[in-house]
């Protein structure tokens, strides 16, 4: 058995994937994690951790068995008919959408409060100069992409480290609730939302050429790596600002630390929205153009245009935002992937992303936890 070559490639795969990963979903924590408890924390994060690898390499699994390429409502449609296509469509195009203009409001506030002392602009301003920039490189395509993603990732890396280094002074140990059992769940749709990397499966399946043993590879790589950089900003930031944590998290530490620090941990966030931005938008379009057949132009102007006119408009609101489509949006899609994974198995297509495939035991269960999040965050609304 030949060994995993960790070349560039490999690891612009794996830049690609982590440039998901790590985004509005892991901003929102801090803030429900500081009401919820850090034990609370540690269990959803465990949980749901092994749930969402095990759905990625299920995902991974649906790419690699099936000729061509397609998003999720693609498989949807070949698997579970017409109508499953358009559920799927609605429920992660949608919650992308949702998610593009979560990114556009944050990262417009964190570029806003960098380039301030410089440039005297708007929030509205730097939103639009984002949504350009990220068009720009959104239009160009998945090498432009990848290769954005690699140097952004390491930037990450090295901003994270520094700002728990520098951070860690003002951290108290009296900041971190241990325990609220009345709002155990209530990290529940933005911890999916912050281990979520599905929707980057079928561009990094593209860059590994399907090869499953490399695509397992950077799953767990890039899980493992996104993992940390999510632990350590949970931590400091809570030790940080405690009960005083903002929804957005950053802004909330912003009279605690140096100015120096600040623009790190801003930095830290700008980076990590802009590396979000491209992916979720390649994988808009993506979807419009290989499973709904419209034309490449058009598919990348829907993509960036309609969060953006949402943006406009004053659609603002953002915690009850990435609960909703993490829980909802996410659940559904989900839910239909394991259909589908249940579908492939009857039919005996082999699976190449498991030594032992999951039994359909496991598969129901986790269906089931899918649906009663859904069902607790709608009635939490």
């Amino acid at each position: 058995m030949h060994k995993i070559v960790k070349d560039k490639n490999y690891w612009q795969a794996v830049a690609v994937m982590i440039g998901y990963i790590v985004g509005v979903g892991m901003f929102s924590l801090p803030f429900l994690i500081a009401r919820s408890g850090w034990l609370v924390f540690l269990i959803l994060f465990s949980v749901l951790g092994l749930v969402q690898y095990l759905v990625h390499l299920i995902y991974a699994s649906v790419i690699v068995a099936n000729p061509g390429y397609n998003r999720l409502p693609g498989y949807v449609y070949k698997y579970l008919g017409y109508k499953g296509k358009w559920l799927a469509f609605f429920a992660k195009v949608f919650g992308n959408y949702g998610s593009i203009l979560a990114y556009l409001i944050i990262s417009s506030i964190f570029l806003q409060e960098l380039l301030s002392p410089v440039v005297n602009g708007s929030l509205f301003f730097y939103a639009t100069a984002i949504f350009v920039f990220g068009a720009y490189v959104v239009y160009n395509g998945i090498k432009t992409i990848s290769k954005v993603e690699l140097y952004m990732s390491i930037l990450l890396f090295l901003v994270v480290g520094l700002m728990a280094y520098q951070g860690s002074v003002f951290m108290e140990s009296a900041n971190y609730e241990f325990f609220n059992w009345k709002n155990f769940l209530l990290p529940y749709g933005a911890m999916l939302v912050a281990l979520d990397g599905i929707g980057s499966l079928p561009m990094v399946g593209r860059m590994v050429k399907k090869d499953a043993r490399v695509f397992k590879s950077v799953i767990r790589s890039s899980m493992v790596l996104s993992s940390v950089i999510l632990l350590v900003f949970v931590f400091v930031v809570v030790g940080i600002s405690g009960a005083s944590t903002t929804p957005d998290a950053l802004l909330g530490i912003k009279n605690v630390l140096s100015n120096s620090v600040i623009s790190l941990v801003l930095l830290f966030g700008l980076l990590s929205m802009l590396t979000s931005l491209f992916g979720v938008s390649e994988a808009i379009k993506e979807t419009l153009a290989w499973d709904f057949k419209i034309n490449e132009k058009l598919s990348w102007f829907l993509a960036i245009i309609v969060p953006y006119l949402l943006y406009v408009l004053g659609v603002r609101d953002l915690i009850g935002v990435i609960s909703f489509i993490g829980a909802v949006g996410g659940g559904v899609c989900i839910t239909l992937l394991l259909l589908i994974f249940l579908k492939m198995k009857k039919q005996k297509i082999k699976l190449l992303m498991f030594t032992s495939v999951p039994s359909n035991t496991v598969i129901y269960s986790l269906m089931f936890m899918f649906f009663l999040g859904i069902v607790y965050t709608i009635l939490g609304l």
